[in-house]
């Protein structure tokens, strides 16, 4: 069938993200997500989704949390901060340092804001290539944004299908020993092998993209997915504009070194400031050099935090070739492929897929150039004449 256009991300490669959100491996606790958060010697303070206790790996609680450090940089009497990053949680944070008329400067390795909220015009119409819903929508302040904005959304239903299963599956990892990973769990559980299999990727894998030896049982089934979600036709990319009007942003510009002294922080050897807050995704923070070292709890929560590897595709067709619904899965041979997809048609009239895609088909897929990617998604996983 003929392709208009085709889209792929390469969030796991991408050296200022290094995966698509945090997760908990098996020997972490929330409590970690906390202690990385925690101010550092009064100089320094990182915020991301990945600080955030209980909307982690989510721009609402991303968001959050550079607010939080933005308030902490006003108690402390800071009058001139810098910010590491332009996603949501560094626009989060300079919006507010600005609003407690502090002096902020916002530097950005790339070459764009958003982080991992980017767009892209595909064929007349743009499409988000990172985040793309609102989870907890009832309780989500970026919600009440976007309901400003009036931008279009849709409500997405993630349910499994098997809902009895489902909650005793929540069961049984919520009451894991304290170290035991996700695998150990489902070792231990006679349900039929091909019944927990669909269930464990469509519940787990699709919405983490780590191996089960490695997730924690007890704490890697984090809240936000399936709570109220909201899927914005189009692009978050009106969201984020709106919340980058006015701040002083510069583009092109990695932070590669940060010393904290006595009286000051100096960035990248020449730029000064008073305190400095870091919104690097975690997979990206190791990149950046901190002297002193960040103190030991910060990094124990780094190990025992990771990032998933999920990728999206985006494929613009001349007509329909997949099944007449607006959400399906697809469930590859190997244990852990797992693919969910949108119709976003309605968008703007032409047949549109956004996919998302994890485990062992990443391995096979993912190779070549994007269009090589796009062929092999087309023919092994959509089964369609590429």
């Amino acid at each position: 069938m003929p392709i208009i256009a085709s889209a792929v991300t390469h969030w796991a490669d991408d050296p200022w993200t290094r995966g698509a959100w945090s997760l908990i491996g098996r020997h972490g606790t929330p409590a970690d997500r906390t202690a990385l958060g925690t101010p550092v010697h009064d100089r320094l303070r990182i915020a991301g989704e990945a600080t955030h206790p209980t909307r982690a790996g989510m721009t609402h609680g991303a968001y959050e949390q550079g607010i939080t450090a933005a308030d902490w940089a006003a108690t402390h009497g800071h009058r001139h901060v810098t910010v590491v990053g332009a996603g949501m949680a560094g626009l989060g944070a300079a919006q507010r340092l600005r609003d407690h008329g502090i002096t902020t400067r916002v530097l950005e390795a790339r070459d764009r804001i958003g982080g991992r909220t980017t767009g892209i015009d595909l064929a007349g119409f743009t499409f988000d290539l990172g985040a793309n819903w609102l989870q907890q929508y009832d309780d989500n302040i970026l919600a009440r944004l976007a309901e400003k904005l009036a931008l279009p959304v849709v409500p997405t239903e993630f349910g499994s299908g098997h809902p009895e299963l489902e909650d005793t599956l929540r069961q049984r990892l919520a009451t894991a020993p304290e170290h035991a990973s996700v695998a150990d769990v489902l070792a231990a559980w006679p349900t039929p092998p091909d019944e927990l299999r669909r269930l464990v990727d469509t519940e787990i894998t699709m919405d983490t993209g780590v191996s089960l030896d490695w997730l924690s049982a007890r704490h890697g089934f984090e809240p936000g997915v399936g709570q109220g979600d909201r899927w914005i036709i189009g692009s978050y990319q009106r969201l984020v504009t709106h919340l980058a009007d006015g701040l002083d942003i510069t583009l092109r510009t990695p932070v590669h070194t940060i010393d904290l002294l006595p009286d000051h922080v100096t960035i990248n050897g020449t730029l000064r400031c008073d305190a400095v807050i870091v919104t690097v995704p975690i997979g990206a923070l190791p990149a950046i050099t901190i002297t002193p070292p960040l103190p030991a709890p910060h990094r124990l929560a780094l190990t025992r935090l990771g990032m998933g590897r999920v990728e999206k595709i985006i494929i613009r067709a001349t007509t329909r070739f997949w099944p007449a619904t607006a959400y399906f899965r697809i469930h590859g041979p190997a244990t852990g492929s797992i693919s969910e997809w949108l119709d976003a048609t309605d968008a703007d009239g032409t047949p549109t897929l956004v996919g998302l895609l994890t485990g062992p088909w990443l391995d096979t897929l993912w190779t070549g150039t994007d269009t090589d990617i796009t062929r092999r998604v087309l023919t092994h996983v959509l089964h369609a004449d590429a």
